[in-house]
């Protein structure tokens, strides 16, 4: 990625208010850190591998959120992706800047989230759990709590558990906005993001007792004790 490129993306999230020249000085650097800290990165100002993978990233949901079909969806800001911001902000009553910053990001997610909804009809089906129960639990600092659905597999996964041990299941984490996750200590691909991932406890179980009996679920991707309550679970 070009030093220029590397301030598109910082621009375009807000971050980088000086000219787009590929010029790497105080500025940019002072932007870089910024965007790590909002993200969980050691703030460094350095705009290595980590960052420009979390940038591309960002803006590769950005890009999903914002077209119809006719904008490329590469992780990399530029113009293209600014007009789109632009048009979007007019259409829904924003200040038009063409920057996506935390709270406009989260908008357009929420905003593209809610004219796409996950067909909420399986829950129906689902004995123990309700969907509140999986939302982010930034506290709508950073997201509605619903930036994805939670994944009907894992809910349904999650009841095979709550029936087996026949007590309740405590879900401590279900989905994660992108910066919560960062804020947890969560890594880059964190399945959380995705709404396929959960940790919880079940009541008056040990961690060790139920990693065992998540093993055997064919449907479980990844799980592991996260203490000696706490287990993780996740699923492709």
């Amino acid at each position: 990625m070009t030093t220029k490129q590397k301030q598109w993306q910082l621009w375009i999230l807000g971050y980088y208010t000086g000219i787009i020249d590929g010029r790497w000085g105080v500025g940019s650097e002072n932007a870089a850190r910024a965007l790590q800290q909002d993200y969980g990165l050691t703030d460094d100002g350095i705009f290595g591998a980590q960052t420009e993978a979390l940038s591309m990233d960002i803006i590769t949901k950005l890009q999903k959120a914002l077209t119809d079909g006719s904008m490329a969806i590469d992780g990399l800001a530029g113009m293209e992706t600014s007009t789109a911001v632009a048009a979007w902000q007019s259409a829904h009553g924003q200040a038009v800047t063409g920057i996506a910053d935390v709270p406009t990001l989260h908008l357009i997610l929420d905003t593209a989230a809610d004219k796409n909804p996950t067909s909420e009809n399986w829950w129906d089906g689902i004995k123990y759990f309700s969907r509140s129960e999986f939302k982010c639990k930034c506290g709508g600092k950073y997201c509605s709590g619903f930036p994805v659905e939670p994944e009907q597999l894992l809910v349904e996964q999650a009841d095979q558990v709550r029936e087996h041990f026949g007590a309740r299941v405590y879900v401590s984490s279900g989905i994660r906005c992108e910066i919560h996750n960062a804020n947890e200590g969560g890594v880059a691909g964190s399945r959380h993001k995705l709404g396929k991932a959960m940790d919880f406890r079940v009541e008056g179980k040990s961690a060790s007792a139920v990693l065992a009996y998540v093993k055997t679920l064919p449907a479980i991707r990844y799980t592991y004790a996260i203490d000696g309550s706490y287990v993780h679970m996740d699923v492709e």
